[in-house]
């Protein structure tokens, strides 16, 4: 997990009762693969939109957005703002006052860390598998395959099978999990907000590059 990963999943490790069980045999399934095509699909035809989530811990829930234009995004959570360009990631802690830059990820499938492909598991390296399906939603195991050097561990998924769309996460990271509820995907309610440097220029800059 890069900083910002880890910054959060430092508030948020959960122990998840409701996590998504992996099937017992890990073998690839049909109607999991073809969930993940589906979900895959849904936001390779959105250009721009914005999703908002609550991550959970017990009874606390902390909320936050991401807005996608292109290979763009920008994400808020508490006092910590995301920007990326395509190429480059500015990790912004309000708090602090402080910048982190490091290069962009784009094999991530993690929502903190590459909202861009958080749903999009083609070709990413993750073996799907379903867990179970009913009353409209499905739930899909994915591991990463052996050598993908995948790094955020085991994902479980919860997707409403008429839409197509996520309705929760669960990144298990060697037994910390960490998990996040959908609550809207939908166009953007504002104007996207790219990176302006100068509106950090009094805050101390740590660049990774």
């Amino acid at each position: 997990m890069n900083k910002f990963v880890s910054l959060l999943s430092g508030f948020f490790f959960l122990s998840v009762a409701s996590a998504v069980p992996v099937s017992a045999d890990g073998r690839t399934d049909g109607r999991a693969a073809q969930i993940v095509a589906a979900l895959a699909a849904e936001f390779r035809a959105m250009n721009s939109y914005e999703v908002a989530f609550e991550v959970a811990m017990g009874e606390h829930r902390i909320a936050g957005s991401y807005s996608v234009e292109g290979d763009c995004y920008h994400l808020s959570l508490g006092d910590a703002e995301v920007f990326a360009d395509g190429t480059t990631r500015y990790e912004v802690d309000n708090r602090r006052r402080e910048v982190t830059v490091v290069g962009l990820d784009s094999a991530s499938r993690s929502l903190l860390e590459n909202p861009v492909r958080a749903f999009d598991f083609l070709d990413s390296g993750y073996l799907p598998a379903l867990s179970w399906e009913h009353d409209g939603l499905a739930a899909v195991s994915l591991t990463p395959v052996d050598g993908s050097g995948t790094l955020a561990g085991n994902i479980g998924l919860v997707v409403a099978t008429k839409s197509m769309r996520p309705q929760s996460v669960v990144y298990d990271f060697d037994g910390e999990k960490i998990e996040v509820h959908i609550l809207r995907i939908g166009e953007p309610r504002q104007a996207f907000r790219a990176f302006v440097r100068a509106d950090y220029a009094d805050y101390e800059w740590i660049d990774f590059r």
